[in-house]
């Protein structure tokens, strides 16, 4: 990672601080929009076989909230929600934009 400690360190401060309204705004949203319910349908290699599960968001806000870190590929991550730049935009704006994933079958284990 080429970013010095004290830029680590204002950067965890910031992702602690505002892993609240962060982990609220990807999973939830705001406004008229905002989601109440988290559905996961997974798929096995038949259909017959479907499986699913319905949540509340909070309930799955909770689920993936934890400790704010820098992974060993220097991806930052909010309990089990990580976080990178974008990329593979060819040197378009969007390149620089912050992308945020999860592993909804994660649910499945809870």
């Amino acid at each position: 990672m080429s970013l010095k400690k004290e830029e680590q360190d204002k950067i965890l401060h910031f992702f602690s601080e505002n892993k609240s309204l962060i982990l609220n705004d990807i999973l939830k949203g705001r406004g008229q929009f905002a989601s109440e319910w988290f559905l996961v349908i997974l798929r096995l290699k038949n259909l017959e076989n479907i499986k699913w599960i319905l949540k509340p968001i909070n309930e799955v806000i909770n689920f993936y909230d934890g400790e704010v870190i820098f992974t060993q590929n220097g991806n930052l991550k909010i309990g089990r929600v990580t976080m990178q730049r974008k990329g593979g935009d060819n040197g378009r704006k969007s390149a620089t934009m912050l992308q945020f994933k999860i592993n909804p079958c994660e649910l499945f284990k809870d």
